[in-house]
């Protein structure tokens, strides 16, 4: 395809056009979603001009894993943040996420790799088994002890009902969302 002299909405178009041939010719289909496919369900990226960290330097110094293991106060503020904050209250999967529940159902998805943390590929209906969340998921806790996982949302009601910095109920080790900070590895499993 020479795309010379066209307009950038008509080199898109057919960009897209290719794209949507290659997959429906394909057998097996692994896809890579980062964080432009939840700008369209409210949630802004974390370094666009709308970005998170954009907007609030001091919150990607908070994303850093030894901050959060060293100060309490960094711990407190996440966790107010996370249980009243309302930080994704309400979001929803968009197109992007539905449209590749069919591929899945079509049973020609292999793999769904995502960067986001946000959990609305297996909202929108794909399977978790096939779903590689590198970040890890807000919709997940996780004890930096003995690594243990959780629903966020029971830690969440602890914090809600006065526990400020919770901590694991089986080895005492602190308590995080499941996803990956600055200076801390991905999840293994997912790599494999």
């Amino acid at each position: 395809m020479d795309d010379r002299g066209a307009q950038p909405a008509e080199v898109l178009e057919s960009a897209v056009l290719a794209a949507a041939d290659l997959v429906a010719g394909a057998a097996s289909v692994t896809v890579l979603t980062g964080a432009g496919i939840s700008t369209d369900s409210g949630i802004p990226d974390f370094r666009g001009p709308e970005g998170v960290w954009t907007k609030n330097p001091e919150a990607e110094k908070a994303s850093d894993i030894r901050y959060f293991r060293a100060d309490p106060a960094v711990r407190r503020a996440r966790w107010q943040v996370l249980a009243h904050g309302g930080m994704w209250d309400g979001v929803e999967p968009n197109d992007g996420h539905r449209a590749l529940v069919p591929l899945e159902a079509d049973g020609r998805l292999h793999t769904l790799v995502t960067q986001n943390v946000d959990g609305l590929h297996v909202l929108a209906g794909s399977d978790p088994a096939l779903v590689v969340e590198v970040h890890g998921t807000v919709r997940r806790a996780m004890c930096l002890g003995c690594d243990r996982r959780s629903d966020i949302d029971v830690v969440l009601d602890r914090v809600r009902n006065g526990d400020l910095d919770p901590h694991c109920d089986g080895c005492g080790g602190l308590l995080k969302s499941a996803t990956v900070s600055f200076g801390q590895d991905l999840f293994e499993g997912d790599m494999e």
